[in-house]
């Protein structure tokens, strides 16, 4: 088996979709407690809507567009709670359908720094739906869809 660095903890996280406050239902808020305050923030890619039995959720992928979604301190929040939730494989990074690892990003008030986002692994399936304008808040509400739950 290949081992891999402990992975270092991000003191700033990168947020755009189940994840956001304004989205999350009551349990994924739970896996929030200690997270600091977020502020609105842009990062290069695109976002696509993934169907599932139990709500949308979005994706991220490498892209020339742009993605909407908060940056906040990472405060005290249960990194691992997260990681579980979002399906990170902490022994293969590249093997879970997600991978947590540091983007660039951008603050709506121009400040630029690094924050640890979760990446997509997978090729994006024939039936996910993109989201152009890469608001999945935006994308929910204006489609009448509902997000996954957890």
């Amino acid at each position: 088996p290949r081992r891999h660095a402990p992975a270092i903890v991000p003191t700033h996280l990168f947020f755009y979709g189940v994840l956001l406050r304004d989205v999350a239902s009551p349990q994924i808020t739970a896996m929030l407690a200690g997270l600091g305050p977020g502020r609105p923030a842009t990062a290069s890619g695109m976002l696509n809507a993934v169907p599932d039995s139990r709500g949308w959720y979005p994706v991220l992928l490498a892209g020339a567009g742009e993605v909407r979604g908060m940056i906040h301190e990472a405060g005290s929040v249960d990194l691992a709670a997260l990681d579980r939730f979002e399906g990170v494989d902490p022994a293969d990074p590249h093997a879970g359908e997600y991978r947590r690892e540091p983007i660039r990003v951008t603050a709506d008030d121009g400040e630029a720094l690094s924050a640890a986002a979760y990446l997509y692994n997978r090729d994006p399936a024939p039936d996910f739906e993109p989201i152009l304008h890469g608001d999945f808040a935006r994308w929910l509400h204006k489609g009448g869809h509902t997000a996954l739950a957890g």
